[in-house]
């Protein structure tokens, strides 16, 4: 899709559901809003796909039901299993216990985040322009100028309000804060898709610890009869020495028989939640989901961004009415949802002596 205009009242980048709880917020409220992603939809999203009980219940609470060809199989997810090490104990940590409060679902569930993105974004009334490219922020006044990539020629267009909601390398958070990415530790991840079987009960994210198989953390699913392998690494070491460490470690210990290699996808992920310092924006310019820092336990990232994501829209709306900026409104929200992303990484590292992100 082309634009429709040249300026809007708000521009999201990224159509993940931080930028899709964004969108929603903002509908019905007769503003021009666009959502940018550099990808074409429905794209690809390196992720375990599970929905924690605060994810389930937002989507149901602001969305509404979830269209069954978007589900997984196996559709319930209890939690994680987390095997500290080789031959070691295997400590269970369902989401009842760190995701509590009213209402919620003791599970969590499983989807396709393609579709389930896509759905997302398009539950809003919003422009969904994809195949187009964030480049950077030319101009802040008072409104602010961007730069934009599609089809391989620049485009100009203004906006009243910019959220970041493009991931953990935010190039909106890189447009207003070059400074900041360069503290940051970068932790490549890396996984493989399979036909094949496991010995792992499908119902859990199997989370492997031992030092030998990753300087991070690995993970094992099963999603639609396949069998899915993570891992990831310290940025100055080899993801793949250790990826290959663990896939060895399944087929010796865990029954891994590989029968066809399906796919390979790549991300990288920072160390942003973990150690407390996420960026929450600054002026009309805020940040949600990832590309502020924000995730939970494990690295589960979706609660965190719909939380976010929805507080940056209301944020947006509030400023509109106070004629202050966006910030000040999102910080009370946003700021809460990082403490409790804070306190869920210091749950995992008083459980299993060492956080994932730190180690």
């Amino acid at each position: 899709m082309a634009f429709k205009h040249n300026d809007y009242d708000v521009v999201i980048v990224g159509s993940g559901p931080a930028g899709a709880a964004a969108a929603k917020a903002l509908s019905g409220h007769g503003l021009k809003t666009a959502i940018v992603e550099k990808a074409r939809l429905p794209r690809y999203k390196m992720c375990s796909g599970c929905l924690s009980p605060t994810s389930v219940k937002f989507v149901a609470d602001h969305f509404g039901q979830i269209p069954g060809h978007i589900f997984s199989e196996p559709g319930e997810t209890i939690g994680a299993r987390v095997h500290t090490a080789i031959g070691g104990k295997v400590v269970e940590f369902p989401f009842s216990l760190t995701d509590k409060g009213p209402g919620l679902p003791e599970i969590g569930m499983s989807i396709k985040r393609a579709a389930f993105d896509q759905w997302l974004c398009e539950s809003g009334d919003a422009e969904i322009i994809d195949g187009c490219r964030f480049k950077n922020i030319r101009k802040q006044g008072p409104g602010i100028d961007l730069v934009l990539e599609k089809e391989g020629r620049d485009i100009l267009i203004s906006s009243r309000y910019l959220v970041g909601a493009d991931g953990p390398l935010s190039r909106v958070r890189n447009s207003i804060s070059p400074e900041f990415s360069k503290g940051l530790r970068m932790i490549p991840n890396y996984e493989e898709w399979y036909v094949g079987e496991i010995d792992l009960e499908p119902k859990w994210l199997n989370v492997f610890l031992d030092g030998t198989l990753t300087n991070y953390f690995a993970s094992v699913f099963h999603k639609d009869n396949m069998v899915i392998v993570a891992n990831g690494a310290k940025q100055t070491d080899s993801v793949k020495d250790y990826f290959q460490a663990l896939v060895d470690n399944l087929k010796t210990n865990h029954g891994l028989k590989i029968k066809e290699r399906l796919a390979s996808h790549g991300c990288v992920l920072t160390d942003m939640s973990a150690t407390g310092n996420c960026h929450l924006g600054e002026g009309n310019v805020l940040l949600a989901g990832e590309a502020g820092g924000f995730s939970r336990a494990f690295g589960e990232g979706i609660s965190s961004a719909f939380v976010t994501g929805k507080a940056a829209g209301e944020a947006i709306l509030k400023s509109m009415d106070s004629g202050g900026p966006a910030c000040g409104h999102y910080e009370a929200t946003a700021g809460e949802e990082a403490g409790l992303c804070k306190e869920q990484n210091r749950i995992i590292s008083d459980v299993f002596g060492l956080n994932p992100f730190t180690r």
